[in-house]
């Protein structure tokens, strides 16, 4: 079985695709004060452990960070002879609120029995606790289409037939949306929607053709990004593959990614490429819409070879993970 203390769609995505089930445990709500956060991680830490001994699977996936959600899993597996599996998202490595766990975090990998890691730069950080690491980047989802609703309307104002960009912003400080917002206001006959809940202050100083959506029910928020010419993803940290990139993997829709080694080594296509300046990410912008019907079908193609060597990647995972042989 698979458990988060998030909903996320890669925990899903290698769920159903390794025939297992997906179980999120969460209490309260992101970004809580501290003393809460610290209750909610006991509550999350104990149902957690209570969930896998109703279920008593043999082998547990679990997703990191929170390292704190590991220990309930480790537990379970040393009492009752389980395995697990460390899903490492690039948080764990890249984070200094995770970063000083680093020891625990460690000792966690050393005793799994294999740790996931999105891309060969967290790999290498990995490699320093001494534990099996296995490279394995998010799946597109492919079942997105289906899940969505119907097409969201224009913003109000909007010239017929124009064009329309997707920002997916999360507004963390790895994310240089203040950029972006710069770029937009020099493109006023493009629609700019914006994902995500962002700070106060930007409500009232925003180009015009700029819409925030804040956070979406997922039906909504996918058929925004199906509606997209062009999905935007963008940060400023190493050793990171944006997950709204995944999205716009499945759909086959042109993206625009900054200009980082992790990210251009890895899109091989469909994609343009910008440095985090407001001249760089305009003038991506304008190219990549321009070329909008070919970069889709360099996506399509893209996609393709991603679902195929993501299967390769699955058929080894579960080798590794097939029941180990009874000693007579």
């Amino acid at each position: 079985m698979f458990v988060s203390w998030a909903k996320l769609r890669r925990a899903d995505t290698i769920a159903a695709k390794l025939g297992m089930p997906s179980y999120t445990v969460r209490y309260f709500y992101a970004g809580t004060p501290l003393l809460l956060t610290i209750w909610k991680y006991f509550l999350q830490a104990v149902r957690t452990f209570f969930l896998l001994l109703k279920q008593r699977p043999a082998v547990v996936f679990v997703t990191s960070p929170p390292v704190f959600a590991v220990a309930p899993v480790w537990l379970y597996a040393s009492l009752f002879r389980a395995r697990y599996v460390v899903d490492h998202h690039s948080g764990c490595f890249l984070e200094r609120s995770w970063q000083r766990w680093d020891r625990l975090q460690g000792f966690f990998a050393r005793h799994a029995t294999i740790n996931l890691v999105h891309n060969r730069e967290n790999a290498r950080e990995a490699e320093r606790w001494h534990a099996r690491t296995f490279v394995f980047p998010s799946l597109p989802p492919l079942d997105l289409p289906a899940l969505a609703g119907p097409r969201p309307p224009g913003r109000k104002g909007a010239a017929p037939g124009a064009q329309r960009v997707v920002y997916i912003c999360s507004f963390k400080s790895d994310e240089p949306f203040d950029t972006f917002f710069a770029a937009a206001k020099d493109l006023p006959s493009v629609e700019f929607f914006v994902t995500g809940r962002p700070p106060e202050k930007l409500h009232s100083d925003l180009p015009t053709n700029v819409q925030l959506t804040g956070f979406l029910r997922e039906k909504d928020y996918l058929a925004l990004l199906i509606s997209a010419d062009l999905i935007v993803a963008l940060t400023t940290r190493g050793g990171t593959l944006l997950y709204g990139a995944q999205e716009a993997i499945a759909l086959a829709k042109p993206l625009l990614l900054s200009r980082m080694p992790t990210l251009e080594a890895y899109f091989s296509g469909g994609a343009v490429f910008a440095a985090n300046e407001p001249e760089s990410l305009r003038d991506g912008i304008r190219s990549a819409l321009a070329r909008r019907d070919e970069l889709s079908v360099r996506m399509g193609a893209f996609r393709d070879r991603c679902v195929a060597e993501g299967e390769e990647r699955l058929d080894e995972l579960r080798r590794a993970l097939a029941p180990r042989p009874e000693i007579s």
